[in-house]
């Protein structure tokens, strides 16, 4: 776990860093700042079902030490840019490009290796596991998030070489866990194409990922947006704040997240597992809602901290589906389509939520996720079975 917090500490800088540099230090416009949220998160979703693909035939262990190596030297170019006074928009967007691309590598490997050490070491209690490491994440992003916030005191060079310091500790740390070499089914040859297609097939073959899919997928079009770009410039704009202000608002949802997933690690599992996302989901709409009527800052933070909490809900249950329910041989393949979907609304979401704060306001514009939410949700409820999904496990069988 030493390497998995190091790496979501480092994470934590990353999500106070980059909206602050642009929001606050460039004091570029809400479209702009959508439009470098948008690029944080847009390689991740179009080379993720690649990625997934390629960590199911590797050996997990040396494939994420070579990227976590890698990942420390973006930190180290942008912290140069700094130094020398020439920081832009475009370096900042050059830097979330390059980080996001390599998450996409990251990302499917290391929730497979979660899966190989809670079958090895916690008896196969796959549910606890992830719930365990997402508390674990989250924790660790609130560290590095709050410890982000003094950013406008000490600039960003520190944060960025710190950064850096992480992620070579967590390959180092990464590199003293068994090997974990793939499948045998894996050694045979297969077009990578039909791999991934494969994997996402076999994804939407479950009728209740199917329908989690879309609930989250759509649902981040509506959340992820306002997280990312309208909260960043409330913390500006409305109660003219910089990076603490921003490192709280993205501090208390993750917390929220950490710690809702330690409380689940404690808790018997949940049976009613669709009922459980559905419900966790609604907290968001509400957030937002009381939003508008422009409450004082530390009633904002009450209110994002309930919201982080029911989204570790949702989002330990859903990822506990997928990965209890995917076979050895596809599960890199099917979580990077199960992220594909937790992600693929965020760079949408961003780029609609600069562009409707720009137009509306920042207070009317955080109304409009929650309508179109409402008519996701009751869509899911009348026209899918994830209301009734239960603990039971059902694992889709690849084609021969």
């Amino acid at each position: 776990m030493t390497g998995h917090a190091a790496y979501f500490l480092a994470a934590g800088f990353q999500g106070v860093l980059v909206p602050w540099l642009v929001a606050v230090v460039l004091a570029e416009t809400p479209e702009r700042v959508g439009i470098a949220q948008m690029f944080s998160m847009l390689p991740m979703l179009l080379f993720i079902m690649v990625c997934g693909a390629a960590a199911d035939r590797a050996e997990l262990r040396s494939h994420l030490v070579r990227l976590q190596i890698f990942v420390a030297f973006p930190s180290v170019a942008l912290a140069a840019v700094i130094a020398t006074d020439s920081l832009s928009y475009w370096a900042v967007l050059a830097y979330v490009g390059v980080m996001s691309s390599t998450a996409a590598w990251i990302v499917p490997a290391r929730d497979s290796m979660l899966t190989r050490i809670a079958m090895r070491s916690m008896s196969g209690a796959i549910p606890h596991a992830v719930a365990m490491a997402t508390a674990a994440q989250f924790a660790a992003q609130v560290m590095g998030m709050l410890a982000a916030g003094f950013a406008g005191v000490v600039g960003a060079v520190p944060y960025l070489a710190v950064h850096s310091a992480m992620s070579l500790l967590t390959a180092f740390t990464t590199s003293k866990l068994e090997e974990a070499p793939p499948p045998p089914r894996e050694a045979q040859h297969h077009s990578r194409f039909k791999e991934m297609m494969e994997g996402m097939s076999m994804t939407l073959a479950d009728p209740d990922i199917r329908a989690i899919m879309i609930l989250m997928g759509l649902g981040g079009v509506f959340y992820i947006g306002v997280f990312m770009v309208i909260f960043p410039l409330l913390a500006r704009d409305a109660y003219g704040g910089g990076a603490l202000e921003i490192a709280l608002f993205t501090s208390f949802f993750f917390g929220g997240i950490g710690a809702s997933s330690f409380v689940l690690t404690r808790l018997p599992e949940i049976r009613r597992q669709g009922r459980a996302i559905m419900l966790s989901m609604c907290m968001g709409s509400v957030t937002m809602t009381l939003v508008h009527f422009q409450p004082p800052f530390w009633a904002v933070l009450a209110l994002v901290l309930v919201w982080g909490m029911s989204a570790g809900v949702s989002m330990s249950t859903a990822r506990a589906i997928v990965q209890a329910r995917a076979p050895d041989s596809h599960r890199g393949r099917m979580l990077a389509a199960f992220q594909v979907a937790m992600m693929g609304g965020g760079p949408v979401g961003s780029l609609l939520a600069g562009y409707v704060a720009g137009e509306l306001g920042l207070f009317d514009a955080i109304l409009v996720p929650p309508a179109c939410m409402v008519l996701l949700w009751l869509g899911v409820f009348f026209f899918t079975d994830l209301w009734k999904a239960d603990a039971r496990m059902q694992v889709p069988q690849p084609a021969d």
